[in-house]
C-alpha cells in the first residue's frame, strides 16, 4: 500500500481489461510491383498486434471468479478470430488466385498445345531421319555379316544367330568396332559348329557297330555335351547286349525302370481282385531300335496296348 504525505494509504489502481479492438481481418487487392514482385496489403499488423497483446496479458493469467466470465469471453472471440481468418482467406483466394489461376493455366495450356505440335512434328523428322541412317548402315553392317559367315563357312543355323546389336547403332560406334564385333561373334559361332560337327562324328562311329540310329543321340545335343551322350551310347549298348543275352538264354525281360511306389499299390489293387481287367497309362521311353523287344514283350505277355500319344 503507498502512504500519502499525512500517513494514510492509496489502494493501488486495478490494470483494466485488454480486448482485441478490431475483431475482422481484411486483406486489399493484390497490386503487381515493378520488380514483378506481388503487395498484399491488409490490417495484419494492426490486428496481429491486438491479438498479441490479448495473449500475453491473459496467457499465464490467474483464474478467479471476478475474471473467469471475461475470459470465457475471450476464448470466444479467439474462435471468431480463427473462424474469420480462414473465412477471408478463403474469399481473397477465390476474388483473386482461383481466376487468375483458371486464367493462367488456358492460356498456358493453349501455348503448351502449339509446342507439343511443334515438338512432334520436329520429333516424327528427326526419327525418319534417325531411321534412315539406320536402314543405311544396316546394309553395310550386313555386309560384314555376309563376310564373316563366308569367312567361317557358317551354316545357316548359326549363321542367323550373329545379332546387329543395339550398340553398332549409336553415333558415337565406329563402324570397324562394330565389324570387329560381327568378326567375333563369327569366331565363336564357328567354334560351335565344329564342336557340333565333331560331336555329331563321334556319335555316328558310336552308333554304327551297334546297330542304333544316331539321329537319336544328335538330337540331345542340343541340351548335353557330346562326350555325355558317348557314354549313354555305351551305356544302351550295355543294356542291350544284356537284353538279348537274356532273350536268347529264355529269361523274361523286363523293359524299363523297377516298380515305383505308385505302380506296386496299383499292383497290389490288382490282387485283391483280380478277376476283372485293368487299364494303365504307362509312359515308355525308349530308343527306336529298342522298339521290337518292346513289341516282343507285350505280345509274349499277352498284354494289349496301343499308342495314345507320341513325340513324332
Amino acid at each position: 500500500m503507498a502512504r500519502t504525505k499525512q500517513g494514510s494509504t492509496i489502494a493501488p489502481v486495478e490494470e483494466k481489461e485488454v480486448g482485441f479492438g478490431e475483431l475482422e481481418l481484411k486483406i486489399a487487392k493484390p497490386s503487381l510491383n515493378a520488380d514483378k514482385t506481388i503487395s498484399v496489403g491488409g490490417n495484419f499488423t494492426e490486428l496481429g498486434e491486438n491479438i498479441q497483446r490479448v495473449v500475453d496479458r491473459y496467457k499465464d493469467t490467474q483464474l478467479t471468479d471476478e475474471n473467469v466470465a471475461y475470459v470465457k469471453t475471450l476464448k470466444g472471440q479467439f474462435v471468431s478470430l480463427r473462424t474469420g481468418i480462414e473465412r477471408e482467406r478463403k474469399e481473397w483466394k477465390k476474388v483473386y488466385i482461383q481466376p487468375a489461376s483458371k486464367l493462367i493455366d488456358s492460356m498456358c495450356d493453349e501455348l503448351l498445345a502449339i509446342v507439343s505440335e511443334g515438338e512432334t512434328a520436329l520429333g516424327t523428322q528427326l526419327d525418319a531421319y534417325d531411321q534412315k541412317r539406320k536402314n543405311e548402315l544396316t546394309i553395310i553392317l550386313k555386309e560384314y555379316v555376309a563376310d564373316a559367315v563366308a569367312k567361317h563357312n557358317l551354316r545357316e543355323e548359326y549363321a542367323c544367330q550373329i545379332q546387329l546389336i543395339d550398340k553398332y547403332y549409336n553415333k558415337t560406334q565406329a563402324e570397324e568396332d562394330s565389324a570387329d564385333d560381327i568378326e567375333r561373334q563369327a569366331v565363336e559361332l564357328e567354334k560351335k559348329q565344329k564342336e557340333y560337327d565333331s560331336g555329331v562324328a563321334l556319335i555316328k562311329a558310336e552308333c554304327e557297330d551297334a546297330g542304333f540310329l544316331p539321329e537319336t543321340y544328335i538330337r540331345e545335343l542340343d541340351y548335353k555335351t557330346a562326350t555325355e551322350i558317348i557314354l549313354e551310347i555305351k551305356q544302351d549298348k550295355k543294356s542291350k547286349a544284356e537284353l538279348q543275352s537274356k532273350a536268347e538264354s529264355g529269361e523274361k525281360i523286363v523293359i524299363g525302370e523297377k516298380l515305383d511306389a505308385e505302380l506296386e499299390k496299383a499292383q497290389a489293387l490288382d490282387k485283391a481282385d483280380s478277376g476283372e481287367m485293368r487299364v494303365r497309362v504307362l509312359r515308355v521311353t525308349y530308343k527306336p531300335e529298342q522298339a521290337k523287344l518292346m513289341a516282343k514283350f507285350f505280345k509274349e505277355n499277352n498284354i494289349s496296348f496301343e499308342f495314345i500319344n507320341t513325340d513324332f
